[in-house]
């Protein structure tokens, strides 16, 4: 069976026959029969209309530019999923950001944006606001236009004799409106990139869970930053049940099997829940840092997130994936670290709190971290 790629721009499943060489000079050189006869597994082509060497090769279907070496090593793709007011456009630019300047350097691993769209939209849409503005992120526009923000995370692991091997992952950041998730027909018509997803990372809004407490300042307060409406939005349990109804449709999953790949399920707003947790709570403390997964870190964080869900009554959140999923793991994290007053943040500005948790975890997952304490 001829070997197939994921599109990381339009999520379609493409071949060799469906990739191209295109020339940097642009359209000038548009539809050079040089470049159109070239094997697209070659590293580069050259160009008969103007002679100049090219290693742009871009898919048949959407026709943007696929990332530098993506046929030969594809990596792996995350999917991100959740309601209009889970955060996950304020994630989005935290987590990016905590790749640049700090977890990157911690996990020696390289974030590299796949084309200058990705640079462009991130600055001026997610960075600038939070970082430049001390401002929320603006509010995701339902449109079908909309583009990924594509990056390629690679690692160098060091392997016995002094060898090393590398590593990538492909993240894929979709900012999808709420609005999509609120029926399963939007889901499996306009989700593409669940479908092919390797992972999956469905954030979860504290105030859905009825069992939480939620302090009356806080309740005012959303992911950014605003009052809510009435706007077609669905609970995060919902949203839940969905992706996971979906996953188990696209991938087969019938009577008793489980679907294999990595779920995370993250409680986003952690800070509006820190009086609510003992004062011995994992989840009050940061992850150690290091390049390595903590195993004791996580299997403890995730007991805790089971019995926060136990104490609110939620009980049918672990009990779906359980029976839905046989890799899955519970988070929680706080993305500001304090709730935003109206479209501002707070004096301390971005304070994250073990939002990098899924991420390691996947990592891990994906052979890119070693295994640390058991």
């Amino acid at each position: 069976m001829a070997r197939t790629f994921v599109c990381p721009h339009c999520f379609r499943r493409i071949g060799h026959s469906e990739v191209s060489f295109v020339c940097v000079t642009g359209r000038a050189c548009e539809g050079d029969s040089a470049l159109g006869a070239a094997d697209p597994r070659a590293r580069s082509a050259t160009c008969g209309t103007c002679g100049r060497v090219t290693t742009r090769r871009v898919c048949g279907r959407c026709h943007d530019r696929l990332p530098e070496g993506y046929l030969e090593a594809p990596g792996k793709m995350v999917a991100l999923a959740g309601p209009a007011h889970s955060g996950k456009s304020t994630y989005i630019a935290v987590i990016v950001h905590e790749l640049l300047q700090r977890l990157g350097g911690e996990l020696e691993a390289a974030l590299v944006p796949c084309d200058d769209e990705t640079v462009t939209e991130y600055r001026e849409r997610y960075e600038r606001s939070l970082y430049d503005d001390n401002a929320v992120v603006p509010k995701t526009v339902d449109t079908r236009d909309s583009r990924p923000l594509v990056y390629q995370l690679s690692r160098s692991r060091r392997g016995a004799f002094g060898t090393s091997r590398d590593t990538v992952l492909t993240l894929v950041f979709l900012d999808t409106a709420g609005e999509r998730f609120t029926s399963q027909e939007r889901i499996e018509t306009e989700l593409r990139y669940l479908a092919e997803a390797d992972a999956v990372l469905v954030l979860v809004d504290p105030h859905d869970l009825a069992g939480t407490q939620k302090p009356a300042a806080a309740a005012t307060a959303e992911a950014g930053g605003r009052l809510r409406t009435a706007e077609a939005t669905a609970p995060s349990t919902d949203v839940l049940n969905r992706v996971l109804q979906h996953l188990k449709g696209v991938h087969g999953i019938q009577g008793n099997k489980k679907l294999k790949l990595p779920v995370a399920v993250a409680v986003t707003k952690l800070d509006l829940l820190w009086p609510q947790l003992g004062a011995n709570s994992p989840l009050h403390r940061s992850r150690a840092p290091g390049a390595v997964y903590d195993a004791e870190d996580r299997a403890t964080v995730h007991t805790e997130v089971q019995a926060l869900l136990s104490g609110w009554q939620e009980q049918q959140v672990e009990l779906r994936l359980r029976q839905s999923c046989s890799d899955y793991q519970l988070f929680a994290m706080s993305m500001l670290g304090a709730a935003p007053r109206g479209d501002n943040l707070g004096l301390g500005g971005v304070r994250p709190h073990r939002v990098e948790d899924p991420l390691m975890w996947l990592l891990h997952r994906f052979g890119m971290l070693d295994r640390g304490k058991v």
